[in-house]
């Protein structure tokens, strides 16, 4: 596993704080059984007690989320917006090619989603 944490500190910042907030609520929201980015993470073999939604694109037709589980697997999932048009696309990415090319700032939001992830038991 490439550890992201190693490249980037985490110092307690500001940007960190905020990172960790809203982690958090992307967290709790995982858990509602009714949501539909749960459902199709569960129906993967994905649990969701420790996932972090690090990025949402809404597009027009579907939207499109990178999710951090268990503090090391990284799953981008495509969900139609209209139920039943076409089933969810489910892939997993690896963690190295995943950062190669990232901000400073989306960094610094995975290294903070893999502390709370290491975190939660």
């Amino acid at each position: 596993m490439f550890n992201v944490a190693i490249v980037v500190r985490l110092i307690g910042s500001k940007m960190e704080e905020d990172f960790r907030e809203e982690l958090v609520y992307s967290n709790a929201a995982l858990q509602n059984p009714d949501s539909r980015l749960h459902q199709v993470l569960e129906s993967h073999g994905y649990s969701t007690s420790r996932a972090y939604v690090l990025h949402w694109t809404p597009e027009q037709l579907e939207d499109i989320y990178v999710v951090l589980i268990d503090a090391s697997v990284l799953v981008s999932v495509e969900i139609d917006k209209f139920e039943g048009a076409c089933l969810p696309e489910v892939d997993e990415m690896e963690l190295k090619d995943y950062v190669r090319g990232l901000s400073r700032m989306n960094q610094v939001r995975l290294a903070v989603a893999q502390d709370l992830a290491s975190a939660k038991t």
